[in-house]
């Protein structure tokens, strides 16, 4: 792809960063633990661009960054970062294991499959690699199960671990109580690798929700990531969004009392209506949710109604000088149609729409928000 393609693709709207309110959000979670932060930058910066992430968050000084792909760890150091990185996932390929070790990039240590590259990898450089050792107390995904650790001493003659943590995996229901049950769980297992005569060195837990609702659990560390941003799942009611999209009303027109908008003529007006059009849709990643969720049926069926009879608190909105502006119709691709019969605007004027930063377009131009 040339680089006329970037111009051709590149969407109208346009995401907001707030660098003050990521500084705001680190102050917050500072007070809550004296232990070490770890920024997460996953996922090319939340969405931001991990440069950009980093340029916000390097002069705010966090222990150490993470990660979860090879290639954002060694860009992070490609950009000066100094601290440690922690890869929070296998490195399973010997030439991107080589890579990483050069570059001082700590690993995440949690299969006999990994041990054995990272012992290889030791042998071939004289490097010793430096490891968490990853800890699986109910994820289920990577890491040597809590109470079934396999001779840990053996695996580890060829690296240096420096670092335990394990994952918690944020059951809705009953959070605080499952969180708590990992955490003894983490602790049973510290106790097994300490009896083999194994430093766990830094022990973290806690995910920005935990953060947020729990602390640090006790443990040496924290890992944010959403709450940077401030997104917290829950608890993040001083958090400061620093992330939004910001696109212009394209055209502005007038329908009648009973004419139909929107693909599958869902909507129908019930009075004359000012409406606008803002060309921004699903493409760009608004409005859009995790759907792999299975639910009960009943509470399935209980969400279904409420949308139906509590259509005011379901409504999808947009924002004009800070009042909320209700869609009309179904999103589309690349459009969406909002309601201005209320609202003075005039075409040209600038709405915010909230948006989870991960799942925006990556053509989408980033800026930062002046102070």
């Amino acid at each position: 792809m040339n680089q006329d393609s970037n111009l051709i693709y590149q969407k109208e709207s346009v995401l907001k960063i707030d660098p003050a309110a990521i500084a705001h959000n680190y102050s917050v979670i500072r007070s809550i633990t004296k232990g070490k932060i770890i920024a997460v930058v996953k996922e090319n910066g939340y969405g931001m661009g991990l440069y950009n992430e980093y340029s916000i968050l390097k002069d705010l000084h966090p222990s150490l960054y993470a990660v979860t792909n090879a290639k954002e760890a060694l860009a992070l150091r490609s950009f000066g970062c100094e601290e440690d990185i922690l890869l929070m996932s296998p490195v399973l390929d010997g030439g991107e294991c080589l890579a990483l070790l050069n570059k001082d990039i700590l690993f995440m240590l949690g299969s006999e499959e990994e041990a054995a590259l990272l012992g290889a990898a030791a042998r071939e450089t004289g490097k010793t690699p430096r490891v968490h050792l990853k800890i699986d107390t109910g994820m289920g995904r990577y890491g040597f199960f809590y109470n079934r650790l396999p001779d840990l001493k053996s695996l580890t003659e060829w690296v240096k671990v420096e670092g335990c943590y394990t994952h918690l995996a944020g059951k809705p229901k009953n959070y605080e109580k499952n969180a708590r049950l990992q955490a003894d769980r983490f602790r049973q297992a510290l106790d097994t690798i300490r009896s083999c005569g194994i430093d766990p060195g830094l022990c973290h837990i806690s995910n920005s929700q935990a953060v947020m609702t729990l602390g640090d659990l006790g443990f040496d560390a924290v890992r944010v990531g959403s709450a940077l941003i401030g997104k917290a799942a829950s608890g993040g009611q001083k958090l400061k969004t620093a992330l939004w999209m910001e696109a212009r009303i394209y055209q502005k027109f007038h329908r009648k009392k009973g004419d139909t908008i929107g693909y599958q003529s869902t909507a129908r007006l019930k009075r004359d209506s000012t409406l606008g059009l803002i060309r921004v849709g699903h493409s760009d990643g608004v409005f859009l949710a995790y759907g792999d969720t299975p639910e009960k049926f009943i509470h399935g069926c209980l969400h279904l109604a409420a949308t139906v009879l509590l259509k005011k608190r379901y409504q999808k909105c947009v924002y004009l000088s800070g009042r909320p502006v209700p869609l009309i119709g179904r999103l589309g691709i690349a459009h969406m149609v909002i309601d201005l019969t209320d609202v003075p605007a005039l075409v040209g004027d600038v709405v915010k729409i909230p948006v989870n930063p991960l799942l925006i377009h990556p053509f989408t131009p980033k800026e930062f928000v002046k102070e």
